[in-house]
């Protein structure tokens, strides 16, 4: 195990090895769960220890090995339950429940305050939020203004960014309550509960965004053109997006029998298939990349081809390259979800993996805007680009026309028209 300088700086304080501190992080937690009362359901765990070491040292308890019924009215919990915690420690652990409580209380406090970067999370988000809006607007004035009306593919762009937003707004929320600190003798019961909700609900949202913005992408070029090899390349990349995000959404979300497990015995007894786990985020998340980069490399080939000279040619390519930015946050968050994946003292930082994962999606919508924005200059202002030339338009049916030399080549109706040409089409971008 790989410590940080703050989880060493933590074992010196506490003077504890690494195992015994992880034992008594997890028996917090288990502190926590056994606490149910209303009272102390928002208590954080290290209170809850120091109350029940209160509570057993009154003259009153005579043993303290026998005093399970006492405890669970003192918590507001039932007997069953504390019994079961009472056995649970002394067969699995080997410690009785009044010493794990004694040894909680002593090494815990040293422990300090670990917390995540919320505020870094908050910052990115706010940022991305601002940015997104900007270029989504831009889009849809240039739909109206252009072809007069928004296409079905920018409606669901804008699915994908009230996702987007909804994985961002509840991670920032998370991040600055809940699951603002690493250690669980920090954390509550009810903070568990919202983290563990949270955390599902991030299972779904995150691959449901990727393939909403992919879904996007792949209809605009779908629209562009009949071209068969453009289609082609489209429907097998859309099949495999969906193949691979349904498979990132049920591994993640069923990866544990049952589902739920959060409360209830289920809590100790649930079994998690941790190592499919593992290995299907390393397969979804090197196909969420490939997509990635195959997605922004489709148009390529039908923009040279029907772009006009190099200038022309590069700043169509450069067009659809910027959405190699959405690639490189793909490629950090799958980084850094391995980093956070990685034997470690403290429950790890979420928000480094959860900036990118949001960062993904966020820069991802902003570079499928650009093309639209990029239609939008050439028709009130081409000279601020240099171009009059609009290599994305089609009439106002929604077919493309075609040169005669192009169609000779390449079969399609692919055609380019000046942007002052007061009877082009509708531009599809």
């Amino acid at each position: 195990m790989s410590l940080t300088p703050t989880e060493e700086a933590i074992l010196k304080a506490t003077n504890v090895d690494a195992s015994v501190f992880g034992l008594l992080d997890n028996v917090c937690q288990a502190f926590s769960w056994l606490a149910q009362g209303e009272e102390w359901k928002k208590t954080k765990a290290l209170d809850i220890s120091l109350s029940m070491a209160d509570f057993l040292n009154r003259p009153e308890i005579t043993n303290k090995s026998l005093a399970a019924p006492q405890l669970a009215a003192y918590l507001g919990t039932t007997e069953e339950r504390t019994q079961f915690l009472f056995d649970f420690f002394g067969d699995h652990v080997g410690i009785p429940f009044s010493d794990l409580i004694d040894m909680v209380n002593q090494v815990m406090p040293a422990a300090g305050h670990p917390a995540n970067n919320s505020s870094q999370f908050i910052g990115v988000f706010v940022m991305f939020t601002v940015l997104m809006v900007a270029f989504l607007a831009l889009r849809l004035y240039s739909r109206v203004r252009i072809n007069g009306f928004v296409r079905g593919h920018d409606y669901v762009l804008l699915f994908a960014a009230l996702v987007a937003f909804g994985y961002g707004a509840m991670n920032a929320t998370m991040l600055n309550g809940p699951t603002h600190y690493q250690g669980n003798w920090d954390r509550s019961w009810e903070d568990y509960i919202d983290d563990s909700y949270s955390g599902k609900a991030t299972e779904v949202l995150y691959p449901l965004g990727v393939f909403l913005i992919k879904t996007s992408l792949l209809l605009f070029y779908w629209g562009l053109t009949p071209w068969w090899p453009l289609r082609v390349a489209v429907g097998v990349t859309w099949v495999v997006s969906l193949g691979n995000s349904l498979t990132m959404i049920f591994t993640w979300v069923f990866r544990c029998n049952p589902v739920l497990s959060f409360d209830g015995y289920d809590y100790f007894t649930a079994s998690c298939k941790t190592n499919m786990w593992l290995k299907s985020m390393d397969v979804t998340g090197a196909l969420n990349i490939v997509t990635d980069v195959f997605i922004w490399l489709i148009p390529l080939p039908m923009v040279w081809k029907i772009a006009q000279g190099n200038r022309e040619r590069l700043l169509a390519s450069l067009t659809f390259g910027i959405g190699a930015l959405a690639c490189i946050a793909t490629g950090f968050r799958f980084y850094s979800l391995h980093k956070i994946l990685a034997p470690s003292l403290l429950p790890p930082d979420q928000s480094e993996w959860l900036i990118w994962g949001m960062a993904e999606m966020y820069i991802a919508i902003i570079c499928s805007c650009v093309p639209a924005i990029r239609a939008l200059i050439i028709k009130i202002a081409p000279s601020l680009i240099g171009s009059t030339t609009d290599v994305y338009s089609t009439s106002h049916d929604g077919k493309t026309d075609e040169k005669s030399e192009d169609k000779e080549k390449i079969g399609t109706n692919i055609h380019i028209h000046s942007s002052s040409d007061s009877n082009r089409g509708s531009s599809p971008v």
